[in-house]
């Protein structure tokens, strides 16, 4: 065994898949020193994983690099449901609130590789075929024993790892750490190919059948992955070939279906697990590594890319020095119980089609009923598919000193954005400030906040907070004395503050993965969240 010398960087990304790839982005972004390494030669051309949902398309969004995936992957707009060979139900899905109203089908692939090429751009290249076979640490870095395909062995020492790599974590088994959950009693197949007569492209289609059932999901390039549960018995070794799928898709759909190019045929089983724990000191899980659950529905890579964003941001203040130990606390407390969620809703959408054959007529006929949503329960569903609807209300970084304002936009709720505003005279929204790597400090001048004191107030925190806050003052129009060194935001219809309840005047402070961190309707309280969240005080 050769060995060579240890080096050290801030954070080292274990897994160079979607979740560390974009970690591995949003830290050297903030001006981390990140190392990547992967066990795997390259992309993996192959994945389950199929759809980007809006709230991750917003988050690709402000790394600039969703207008590709805009252009050219494939939206989901709706669903059509057969049960016994005959359609009983066909939906079209109304926009969400959302720069990205539908979710959009695009390659992991493909993401990976975007991804990818902007980590480069920041000067930071995957090192692949190199795995984690040891890791120790103590109260100021992590020792990690990394290994290359070559067999040559590196100890190294960084500030903090991130384990995203994978189901099989091999960051979890060094920690010790449990993946308690259970494994699905099916096998299921799964195909990437392209099917004859499935208009419409832009929906999903879901066959109920006495033998089983089959999703049809929506690939960009007119591709179909097709996902069902074997019968019993079966073996599911090796791979299926193209003419044994066909066969159970004529059963299961009619035979109206024709199935050619097979990009990708395999066996695979389902697990719904998360890991006991998120961190063990300077280590932390994420993606799969930290939650595994069903493909259906499309939340595993979404779920892993909002880990890493949420992550990132963390680790970057505690690096500098800015924020208490309670900062990195929060990372589990924020994203477990997200992971727990999904991994029951996943699972409550699977197992209909495991148990249809055995169903009697009026579960069948509660199943179909429960596709029928109108109004606001329809709205909450496709938000919460979208996962725009992710509450860290309760989260130790949340505080709001104004509960009276709307509740759309509370302390740890997504922001919301608003068009119609004016930066350096150029027409804005509200999400082109939010999602960068600083935190973004609205204060508004208001009927009970004067210009002259909103105008103060704003100086003050950039002078106090610059390194890791980005601070606007919020104005209808250029009025009364602005400071020369005030960045001003203007907004000329009023909607900005109409939104967010600021007619009087205030602030919010928006955290950098765009939720918002803290409300109050004076503009001098700022430093109250600050000595209380991020200092820990």
């Amino acid at each position: 065994m050769n060995t060579q010398g240890s080096r050290a960087v801030d954070v080292l990304v274990v897994g160079g898949r979607t979740t560390g790839l974009m970690l591995a982005v949003r830290l050297a972004r903030q001006g981390v020193n990140v190392r990547i390494v992967d066990g795997s030669p390259g992309i993996n051309a192959f994945s389950r994983a199929t759809l980007l949902h809006s709230r991750s398309l917003e988050l690709l969004d402000n790394l600039g690099i969703a207008d590709e995936i805009r252009e050219n992957g494939q939206p989901l707009r709706g669903m059509r449901l057969f049960m016994d060979g005959r359609q009983v139900l066909q939906t079209r899905d109304p926009p969400v609130e959302s720069s990205y109203p539908y979710g959009i089908s695009y390659s992991q692939a493909q993401i990976e590789g975007l991804l990818e090429a902007k980590l480069r751009e920041l000067g930071v290249r995957v090192e692949r075929s190199t795995e984690l076979v040891g890791l120790e640490q103590d109260g100021d870095s992590v020792q990690a024993t990394l290994k290359r395909a070559d067999g040559v062995e590196e100890s190294f020492q960084a500030g903090y790892l991130v384990g995203c790599d994978g189901a099989h974590s091999s960051t979890r088994h060094l920690l010790g750490i449990e993946f308690p959950g259970a494994q699905s009693k099916f096998s299921y197949f799964l195909a990437d190919v392209i099917s004859e007569n499935d208009e419409p492209s832009d929906a999903w289609f879901y066959f109920m059948h006495r033998e089983g059932s089959l999703i049809f999901a929506i690939l960009n390039g007119g591709r179909r992955q097709i996902i069902g549960p074997l019968a019993g018995g079966h073996s599911a070794d090796e791979k299926p070939d193209l003419a044994e799928v066909q066969e159970l898709v004529d059963r299961r759909s009619g035979g109206n279906y024709r199935l050619s190019d097979p990009r990708w045929l395999t066996y695979f089983t389902i697990n719904y697990r998360v890991a006991e724990r998120y961190r063990d000191g300077r280590v932390f899980l994420a993606g799969d590594a930290a939650h595994v659950h069903s493909p259906f529905a499309g939340h595993g890579m979404n779920t892993g890319i909002q880990d890493a964003c949420n992550l990132a941001w963390k680790l970057s203040l505690a690096i500098r020095g800015v924020a208490s130990e309670a900062l990195l606390q929060s990372y589990e407390v924020e994203r477990r119980p997200v992971a727990k969620q999904v991994v029951e809703n996943t699972q409550r959408f699977t197992e209909p089609g495991e148990i249809y054959p055995a169903m009697t007529d009026n579960e069948r006929e509660a199943f179909l009923k429960g596709f029928h949503r109108e109004g606001d329960e329809l709205v909450a569903f496709r938000r919460n598919f979208e996962e725009l609807d992710i509450d860290y209300g309760a989260s130790p970084l949340s505080m709001d000193d104004a509960p009276d304002l709307p509740q759309e936009v509370r302390p740890g709720l997504e922001a919301r954005n608003v068009s119609g505003l004016l930066h350096n005279d150029a027409n804005c929204n509200l999400f082109d400030f939010l999602g960068g790597p600083h935190h973004c400090l609205l204060v508004f001048a208001g009927k009970e906040t004067s210009v002259d004191v909103a105008g103060v107030q704003a100086v003050e925190a950039s002078d106090k907070y610059s390194s890791w806050m980005d601070v606007y003052l919020v104005l209808p129009r250029r009025q009364g004395v602005i400071p020369e060194n005030v960045s001003v935001l203007l907004d000329p219809e009023s909607l900005l503050a109409e939104r967010y309840g600021m007619a009087s005047g205030g602030l919010y402070l928006f955290r950098p993965d765009g939720y918002v961190a803290y409300r109050s309707r004076r503009t001098d309280c700022l430093g109250n969240y600050v000595e209380e969240v991020m200092l820990g005080g």
